[in-house]
């Protein structure tokens, strides 16, 4: 068990982080390639980019708008990222996996309890997706996997670091490195690939309504024909 843990946090760690980097930088790459073409097509200077990046900053912490819609849903995606993020980053174990690299880190119990909101609010998400009618239409497969993944992840996570755990050390932690290897290695083909491409699809939207010159009128030459109402 030992010897696969090793495995685990060693070569198989490296490759999926390999994988994890170059899949998100390919989508960053080919989303800010679409954006220049669009940028460029549309013949229109006048893009907002200061108001794009601010509402950016707003979506990104969207603390005072989480009870506007589906507040339950809000509230527990939003502890469930905080969580997480915090939790994986700042963990003194995950740090020293990454050798000579090193940044400050918090203190034990402050990340179990990271780890608990980000239990709790991934265990909200998958009840709401099953529960509540609207959630459970949309989504499929992936959507109940990859939360399954997250929770028993970050669970066998918080249990390697409790002295009362009855699972033992070494298999707790091999359920938990090997959950965390494979959302990293998913991250890239996957909805978590938001991480990255979050902030460039808003701008791509404001782009979007930036039509090239005489636009419009071939919008309307689309839809109603050579005919089409003057616009």
């Amino acid at each position: 068990m030992e010897e696969l843990l090793a495995f685990l946090k060693g070569p198989l760690l490296t490759f999926v982080v390999a994988i994890l980097v170059l899949g998100l930088i390919r989508h960053a790459v080919l989303s800010v390639w679409a954006l220049v073409e669009g940028a460029r097509r549309a013949s229109d200077p006048n893009i907002p980019y200061a108001r794009v990046l601010r509402n950016m900053g707003v979506w990104a912490f969207p603390v005072t708008r989480l009870h506007r819609s589906l507040p339950v849903f809000s509230y527990a995606s939003f502890l469930f990222h905080v969580g997480v993020i915090l939790s994986a980053v700042f963990l003194r174990e995950h740090i020293d996996l990454f050798g000579r690299l090193s940044w400050p880190y918090l203190p034990r119990p402050y990340v179990d309890w990271l780890a608990l909101l980000a239990f709790a609010g991934l265990t909200t998400l998958l009840g709401h997706r099953i529960y509540v009618r609207q959630s459970r239409d949309v989504s499929g497969f992936e959507d109940y996997a990859i939360l399954i993944l997250l929770i028993v992840t970050v669970g066998m996570g918080y249990l390697a670091g409790q002295s009362w755990n009855v699972i033992p050390y070494n298999l707790t932690m091999v359920i938990h490195v090997s959950g965390g290897s494979a959302i990293l290695a998913l991250t890239p083909f996957t909805k978590l690939a938001h991480c990255v491409l979050y902030p460039l699809v808003r701008l791509s939207s404001e782009i979007s309504w930036h039509f090239t010159r005489e636009g419009g009128h071939e919008v309307v030459r689309t839809l109603y024909g050579p005919e089409g109402r003057r616009i």
